[in-house]
């Protein structure tokens, strides 16, 4: 788990709720925490508005030019708390400073205001990318992988072995009856005709309950015959530099993995396979064409003195600027052995937050087909980078300051009960199902879901 450095703004005085809708009125309770914070009963108090993103007049403002804020004037109940009623109406994030009876600051609380396609949305935190035992570079059991993302505040997880669903099938049966919160999805690293290519399939089961790469293998001359024939009707229709048959065979993956209702995901493009992975041109032409639902954009295994995440960020940019957008995931891709490089340093260095309408696999989907999801990367303990638009990213760093520290503390209890739950631990399996729908309960809090 990360331990989180909190500010004394979210650990001496707490707000709720503090994502709220915009353009509705919520109502706000505000109260010290702990002996030194605690409000006076029958004190006055002051709450202060202040957007973050826009002033209340069209004048130059001074230092300490406080008129243009809209004030409301408090009184602490008996309970020493706050009550207050408001509607933000504009989406950003808004600063809630109290004030004292002699008008002196106590604290300020962060706010954000989200549009109804957000605000309805739950953020969830998790991994696309990673291998266990069944991968021939890796090592650990499936249910322990689990549980180990669960422990670091993972919502989700599809485990993607080389070749195999297997990992993630054996974590999913095995977790089944096990209470917990964490959604757990298929997922398969595909190398299909051979090791060059790498694309994640999240979702996708082939009749038999198999995987791609080994359904490719059990039909060969079918299918080779199949990609001869999209090669041949793209040959002349591909932009200058494009293989056919590079082309055709990304294009099987994609189709067949969408034909099975998964989600298609080119993986860490620019990581050198000698050259890149994949080609500029070729992901260029996978972003035009739509074939794919999704681009690693930060991956655990780049280095941060590498530069290969660095020019995907900025090639996704560029194409932005061109008007061409692809939804964005990221991943750490850890492999947890010392084969051929030290990858137990990958766990947990890059990742996903999706804004969510569900948590199964459905939601999942919708959220990276519609575009709500950023990538971020952390190195050595120093603060969390996140790559996406303005709107989700700014989003996104409100959450990692105000959320999920909260968020984390109950996530890492589940996930240590999760593993010995799974090796037999009764009393782990009784405790699991008394805390089972605690994150559930502390995310509506702080979305306000019950006004």
């Amino acid at each position: 788990m990360k331990i989180h450095i909190l500010k004394p703004s979210i650990t001496e005085y707490h707000i709720s709720p503090q994502v709220v809708l915009t353009g509705k009125p919520f109502e706000f309770c505000v109260k010290g925490l702990g002996i030194e914070s605690k409000l006076t009963v029958g004190g006055v108090y002051k709450i202060r508005i202040i957007p973050q993103e826009q002033i209340g007049t069209a004048k130059t403002l001074v230092i300490g030019d406080v008129g243009c804020y809209d004030e409301i004037d408090c009184t602490a109940d008996a309970n020493s708390c706050i009550h207050f009623t408001y509607t933000f109406n504009r989406e950003q994030i808004y600063t809630i400073r109290l004030l004292d009876p002699m008008g002196n600051r106590l604290n300020d609380f962060k706010i954000f205001s989200a549009k109804e396609d957000l605000w309805e949305r739950t953020p969830m935190r998790g991994n696309t990318h990673c291998h266990v035992c069944c991968s021939n570079d890796a090592h650990e059991d499936p249910v322990m992988v689990a549980a180990i993302y669960r422990k670091a505040g993972f919502d989700y997880l599809a485990i993607t072995d080389h070749h195999l669903v297997d990992g993630s099938l054996y974590a999913i049966e095995h977790m089944k009856n096990i209470p917990t919160e964490m959604s757990l999805y298929v997922g398969e690293e595909v190398h299909v005709p051979n090791p060059y290519i790498h694309a994640i399939n999240v979702g996708a089961l082939m009749d038999g309950g198999v995987g791609l790469d080994k359904w490719y293998h059990d039909h060969k001359d079918e299918i080779d015959q199949e990609v001869d024939k999209i090669a041949e009707e793209v040959k002349d229709i591909l932009p200058q530099g494009l293989e056919p048959h590079d082309f055709a065979w990304r294009k099987w993956i994609a189709d067949t993995i969408h034909a099975q209702g998964g989600i298609a995901i080119v993986a860490h493009p620019f990581w050198e396979y000698d050259a890149h992975n994949t080609s500029n041109d070729m992901l260029r032409y996978l972003i035009e064409t739509k074939l794919f639902d999704a681009v690693e954009m930060i991956h655990g295994q780049d280095d941060p003195s590498s530069q290969d995440a660095n020019q995907q960020v900025a090639f996704w940019h560029d194409l932005r600027a061109e008007g061409l957008n692809v939804s964005i995931v990221g991943v750490d891709d850890a492999h947890f052995r010392n084969f051929p490089v030290s990858y137990p340093g990958d766990f947990n260095r890059a990742y996903t937050i999706i804004f969510s309408k569900d948590p199964n696999f459905e939601g999942f989907a919708e959220s990276i087909k519609g575009g709500y999801s950023v990538a971020i990367e952390s190195y050595g303990g120093a603060p969390e980078h996140v790559v996406g638009t303005y709107r989700l990213t700014k989003y996104a760093l409100f959450l990692l300051e105000q959320y999920y520290p909260f968020h984390d503390e109950l996530c890492f209890e589940e996930g240590c009960r999760i593993k010995d739950a799974y090796l037999g631990d009764e009393d782990s399996m009784e405790i699991l199902q008394k805390i089972n729908g605690r994150v559930k309960k502390f995310t509506d809090k702080f979305f306000g879901r019950n006004q």
